[in-house]
């Protein structure tokens, strides 16, 4: 049976609207294509709503090709693969067929790749890739686009190599194998690889249609909660560190939520972010990870189109650590700082502490 919904109008009357399969393929892929909003980044990342950019359909693969290749605000290559609910290659080939694309990126695009697909596709369409780019990201003034631009393809590229990316599979019906399979995948590879799924079902009716999304294969739960979800809970997590560590953890909690920072708990790190008037999104400026015995990192994500003050302030609390002996390098592309063991953390807290609620009250003021 068809689903149905309702649309209630002005006057209080329910206007029934059944589910229609789409016509082909093709019609749920422009429609993709065109709205990539229906991908429903918001659910896949409720604290930080993912947007994409379409940099073009059909992108050659080798042999192969790609549905759709899209790049989300974090300069992410995200891989979409369409199949209607009957097409019963959905069900388990397409699985093999879209880790077979993403073993082959790496070495079939570049950077510059994928930037002149965008813009040659953004030219054919009739559009000015830089509005694209700029509409992407956010907060980007006219006169320093170019820079942002160089900055999001330097930074796609660092993805692309480090084998950072994200694989979608767009349905009107997803069945219960692909479910399977991309929960399964998701795991696996999560830390590098995310492997969703997208069901996208149309309702048409006599106010127009109807669009529905659901996110498939999550494995970090959303706010809103996700049964399937592995993530341990708060006490969980302070409970895999040493117990000098989360001695010195907890009083440091506490000063960060004074500071106006929020903690977020995830499957096998602990995050620390700020906000600011000035950017839309949040700041990550710390991740404990319980791996390692420890791990401690003490960062300024990258993003792109920050306003000069927000990048001063990122720039002196990097360098605020810059003559400490007792720290190492991190090496990560999407974002520069530092990395500090347990015995470290613990020795050097009351120091480490202040420089991160500092920051942190004086982003909130900003």
């Amino acid at each position: 049976m068809k689903e149905k919904i309702y649309i209630r109008n002005a006057e209080g009357k329910l206007h029934p609207s059944e589910e229609k399969e789409f016509e082909t393929e093709d019609s749920l892929q422009r429609l993709i294509a065109q709205h990539p909003e229906l991908l429903a980044g918001d659910r896949m990342r409720p604290d930080d709503p993912l947007r994409w950019m379409l940099i073009r359909r059909e992108m050659p693969i080798e042999s192969w090709a790609v549905d759709l290749l899209l790049m989300d605000q974090h300069s992410c290559p995200t891989l979409v693969e369409v199949k209607r609910g009957d097409n019963r290659e959905g069900r388990r080939a397409v699985v093999g067929q879209m880790l077979d694309y993403a073993s082959a990126v790496a070495a079939a695009w570049s950077g510059d790749t994928m930037r002149v697909a965008f813009e040659r596709d953004a030219e054919y369409r009739g559009s000015d890739p830089h509005e694209e780019l700029r509409a992407l990201l956010g907060n980007v003034r006219e006169v320093d686009i170019e820079k942002a631009a160089d900055a999001f393809w330097e930074r796609a590229a660092t993805n692309l190599e480090a084998g950072r990316l994200r694989l979608l599979f767009v349905s009107d019906k997803i069945p219960f194998e692909l479910e399977r399979s991309v929960v399964f995948w998701n795991m696996q590879t999560k830390e590098y690889v995310e492997v969703l799924a997208v069901e996208v079902k149309q309702y048409p009716g006599q106010f127009g249609d109807a669009l529905v999304s659901r996110v498939i294969g999550q494995v970090d739960a959303p706010s809103s909660g996700n049964a399937r979800s592995p993530n341990l809970s708060p006490n969980e997590l302070l409970d895999s560190f040493r117990p000098d560590v989360r001695e010195v953890m907890l009083p440091l909690f506490d000063a960060i939520e004074n500071a106006g920072g929020e903690l977020r708990y995830r499957r096998t790190a602990i995050t620390v972010r700020g906000r600011s008037s000035q950017w839309t999104g949040p700041l990550y400026l710390a991740r404990f990870y319980v791996t390692d015995g420890g791990r401690f990192e003490f960062t300024f994500d990258y993003n792109d189109g920050l306003p000069e003050e927000l990048r001063t302030l990122q720039k002196e609390y990097v360098g605020e650590f810059s003559s400490d002996e007792f720290i190492s390098a991190m090496n990560r592309s999407w974002g520069e700082g530092w990395v500090v063991n347990s015995d470290n953390f613990v020795e050097h807290i009351d120091l480490l502490t202040g420089r991160l609620c500092s920051t942190l009250s004086e982003l909130g003021n900003l």
